[in-house]
């Protein structure tokens, strides 16, 4: 009488040829190493946690970015449930965006007064894009410092009392904390996506219908 165990038995062959196979799966599944600012355009999901402490008021956004390292950017602002706060495109030199809760549409000159009036910091918009790179900011006065490894780790401008720091980096993501005068921003990275292609519409926002059209200088 055949032994009704060998109906179980498994080569050592098959064996090997599933454990292989398993490993190609997971490691071809698996998430690569990102290495920061090793990249020329991505997009990061992002969270920021905006405290206004002259006026006492404490905002919490999501940040959608998607870039083009020193040539274009787009971010789409969101407060809770989705809610629209704002849409902004630029380059180095120009800079149009549209506030939703107020119905008004900006658009001229990309400086470092460009976005005062929405997040109420003196800083060129376009260093937002390099925060998020891992480079250093930009602009007159200011100092930037690497950690052990060479990457970004701190950036100062002491005549403003502002100052970036990189912080808790894991595989991609991060925490960043800007604080200024009166403003305090911590702005949490989710690991970018690399191997992005965007439509030319990406970079270009036109006045919403209803909205007034308000000229920077």
């Amino acid at each position: 009488m055949k032994n009704r165990f060998n109906l179980f038995f498994v080569s050592p062959a098959f064996v090997s040829l599933v454990l292989f196979c398993a490993t190609w799966v997971f490691s071809g599944c698996a998430t690569k190493p990102v290495h920061e600012g090793g990249f020329q355009k991505a997009q990061w999901e992002t969270k920021a946690l905006i405290r206004n402490l002259k006026e006492q008021k404490t905002q919490s956004v999501n940040i959608d970015i998607m870039a083009i390292k020193n040539d274009r950017a787009r971010l789409e602002i969101t407060a809770l449930l989705g809610f629209q706060v704002a849409s902004l495109v630029m380059s180095p030199k120009e800079i149009s965006y549209a506030i939703y809760p107020e119905k008004k549409f900006y658009y001229g000159r990309n400086s470092e007064s460009a976005v005062a009036r929405m997040i109420g910091l003196p800083l060129h918009p376009m260093n937002l894009t390099y925060i998020a790179f891992d480079e250093p900011v930009r602009g007159m006065g200011w100092k930037c410092y690497s950690d052990a490894i060479g990457l970004i780790a701190r950036c100062e401008n002491a005549q403003r009392a502002i100052r970036v720091e990189w912080k808790d980096r894991n595989e991609g993501q991060k925490k960043v904390v800007i604080t200024a005068p009166q403003f305090e921003m911590q702005w949490l990275f989710k690991a970018p996506q690399t191997e992005v292609e965007f439509k030319s519409e990406t970079f270009t926002l036109k006045q919403p219908e209803g909205f007034k059209a308000i000229q920077i200088n």
